[in-house]
């Protein structure tokens, strides 16, 4: 009988052979694993970076398509439709990515009459127009992004701030005698203050920065202004944008914006706080222009055959009724809005001179009559009246124009303007003025026949209380060195008279976007040595809530873009 013998080594090598295999089928399984783990997370990986790039695709195109409209607006501020259609969607570097969808729409028909609900500048009245962006972007691998954006283009009456400076114009102020502003504080540059004199009863906000000194001298800080909280009790501004209380030592902005903020409760605004910039209706101003207060003068000159459709709706002289000019040979003529001939012989126009001490030179006037003007029913239908002189020295005086227009009276000029007397006191009607700067004369310049007066001394010019309701559109002049400032906002206004005792009451809305080109003799203060031509009045001035309710004829209407509702599909 045979025995079978099984040898043990090749039981043990089919054993590793088995197990060699099955390490080997799991080795491979985690391999395929790991590459399907890998594959998924790549797809995953590259969904999500084409759906990233998607969405930065379609964002972009909102970003220039706000750009886009905002540009087509200050050229035409009621666009049509084929012209929205026409905005191009932006390129994009990558040809994978392509846009699918690119709209510019209106979504109402015609502007409406809203009111600021947020930010800065909430509470202003607007007439507003809202248009709808959508860009929708494709990629790889189906990949898409579409959004939405709703973007708010608000016309703002500039006349219902209590004082408004444009860019490239500082906003300065530092009165001696108490003066309380009661209506809104903004600029579109920097805001420079010192004087616990000065108080501020509602927001004041710039898009440049809050500083506690003048621009000439930095290292007065002076006292501390007093502005008010959202519970009506003033506060002392003792810190600023750049130095914390009491000046002591430099902080962030971060550290700036919560002082503020939680001594003011939001109505003292700067940079920091996203102040947004609200552009003067001038289509130059748009596209950040070298000489931003130069351009805005525009506003107030004649029109000239080079001017654009967007110039034209920005000029006043071509909304005016009727326009009274005056050659270089001396020569005035009138016309109406058509350029049609206006016979003005009986209404009193006059041309008059006399001595202005702060331009040192005698300054010749076309002196309008306002009453005389409406005697002879020449007055303005619309209410808006254009008058200028062409030359050197030359400029507009407003005379007997205690009762204006019914219906509101606006008068503009790239001249300098003097009024004379007591201006819109009887039955008050909604007025202004707009000019390369202006001057206030008395009610005593006539009785105290200041036309003729050989002494130019200032105290020769005794002055009496007067009173003026109008918003007024002016240029303070340029500083003429870094020693010598331009008056401030409390020397705005221009005068020429010993005022020492006496009181100019005014009631309205200053506004500040030009520097003066025509009117350039320098601010000197105070009394009769020197150069010296007034002494400051009491100022009894205040915004004209009026305004609230009832714009003079004119209005300039400043722009402000906003952001609205955004979506994503």
């Amino acid at each position: 009988m045979k025995r079978w013998f099984i040898h043990r080594g090749t039981e043990q090598r089919g054993v590793v052979l088995v197990a060699t295999l099955l390490i080997m089928a799991v080795l491979m399984l985690q391999g395929i694993a790991f590459l399907a783990t890998a594959q998924t997370e790549d797809t995953i990986a590259s969904n999500y970076r084409n759906h990233a790039q998607t969405f930065y695709g379609a964002e972009a195109g909102l970003e220039s398509g706000i750009v886009s409209l905002r540009n087509l607006l200050a050229a035409t501020p009621n666009p049509a439709d084929v012209q929205l259609a026409a905005l191009a969607a932006p390129a994009l570097t990558d040809p994978n990515y392509t846009f699918t969808t690119f709209q510019v729409q209106r979504i109402r028909p015609t502007p409406y009459a809203t009111t600021v609900s947020s930010g800065a500048h909430v509470g202003l009245i607007a007439q507003a127009t809202d248009y709808e962006i959508t860009a929708e972007v494709r990629g790889p691998r189906g990949s898409r992004a579409r959004l939405t954006q709703v973007v708010q283009y608000m016309e703002i009456p500039l006349f219902q701030f209590g004082v408004f400076y444009g860019r490239g114009v500082d906003l300065e102020i530092a009165p001696g005698p108490p003066m309380t502003f009661n209506g809104r504080v903004h600029a579109n540059s920097n805001i420079f203050m010192i004087n616990n004199s000065a108080r501020f009863d509602s927001y004041v906000t710039t898009v440049g920065d809050v500083h506690r000194y003048l621009k000439r001298d930095p290292s007065d800080h002076g006292s501390n202004p007093q502005i008010k909280n959202t519970a009506g009790v003033y506060q002392s501004l003792n810190f600023d944008h750049e130095y914390d209380q009491n000046f002591n030592n430099p902080w962030s902005p971060l550290q700036w914006i919560d002082a503020a903020m939680n001594t003011f409760g939001g109505l003292l605004r700067d940079s920091a706080m996203g102040v947004q910039e609200i552009i003067p209706p001038i289509p130059d101003l748009f596209y950040d222009p070298a000489n931003p207060d130069v351009v805005s003068h525009q506003m107030i000159e004649k029109g000239t055959a080079t001017d654009s459709a967007a110039m034209e709706a920005a000029k006043l002289y071509y909304e005016a009724d009727l326009k009274i000019s005056t050659d270089a040979a001396g020569i005035t003529t009138a016309t109406d809005k058509n350029d049609n001939p206006v016979d003005i012989s009986g209404c009193n126009v006059t041309t008059k001179s006399f001595y202005d001490k702060r331009e040192q030179a005698t300054m010749t006037v076309t002196e309008m009559d306002i009453t005389g003007l409406q005697s002879c029913g020449k007055a303005p239908a619309n209410g808006i009246l254009y008058v200028s002189r062409d030359g050197a020295r030359q400029g507009v005086r407003l005379v007997n124009g205690a009762q204006l227009p019914a219906g509101g009276f606006t008068v503009v000029s790239e001249n300098p303007i003097y009024i004379q007397g007591n201006y819109n006191t009887v039955n008050k009607v909604p007025a202004a003025i707009l000019a390369d700067a202006i001057t206030v004369l008395s009610n005593n310049w006539g009785p105290n026949n200041s036309d003729a007066k050989g002494n130019q001394a200032t105290s020769n010019r005794p002055a009496t209380n007067t009173t003026v309701n109008a918003a007024f559109a002016l240029g303070p002049d340029e500083e003429s060195s870094v020693a010598q400032g331009n008056g401030q906002l409390e020397n705005l206004i221009r005068f020429l008279e010993d005022w020492n005792g006496d009181t100019f009451t005014y009631n309205g809305s200053l506004i500040a976007l030009w520097h003066s080109l025509q009117a350039t003799g320098n601010w000197r203060c105070c009394g009769d040595s020197g150069n010296n031509f007034y002494r400051p009045p009491d100022r009894v001035w205040g915004y004209d809530t009026l305004f609230n309710t009832s714009i003079p004829p004119g209005t300039p209407r400043g722009i402000l873009v906003m952001k609205g509702r955004w979506s994503q599909a």
